[in-house]
């Protein structure tokens, strides 16, 4: 169990770390990226005092933080994306090809979008 606690505590603190690094974002979202990542920047230290703590970490405890590992996973990758990713992206990622008509040409699906 504690070998387990010390592997999440350092994978939480590693996910941070990542978000940290991620910049420059797309001007449409760029404030509310810039204060995601800043608010979960805000974590480390939390994360590194209970990494440093030498009380037992409680089975519930373990399971909020494995929760919340998954939620700075989802967090990262959707950062990730307001960096990288692209608008056209975003809409096939939210609408599978089979709600659009193929036989429109690209001009005619730029205009629905827009």
């Amino acid at each position: 169990m504690e070998y387990e606690k010390e592997a999440l505590i350092q994978n939480l603190i590693d996910i941070v770390n990542e978000i940290s690094a991620i910049a420059d974002y797309r001007c449409t979202v760029k404030k509310q990226y810039c204060n995601l990542s800043r608010r979960l920047k805000l974590l480390t230290p939390m994360f590194e005092e209970i990494r440093d703590s030498k009380e037992p970490v409680l089975e519930e405890s373990f399971k909020a933080l494995a929760s919340l590992k998954e939620a700075l996973e989802s967090a990262r990758d959707l950062l990730r994306f307001g960096s990288e990713g692209s608008k056209i992206y975003l809409v096939r990622k939210c609408f599978p090809t089979t709600h659009f008509d193929h036989s429109l040409n690209s001009s005619d699906f730029v205009n629905k979008l827009f």
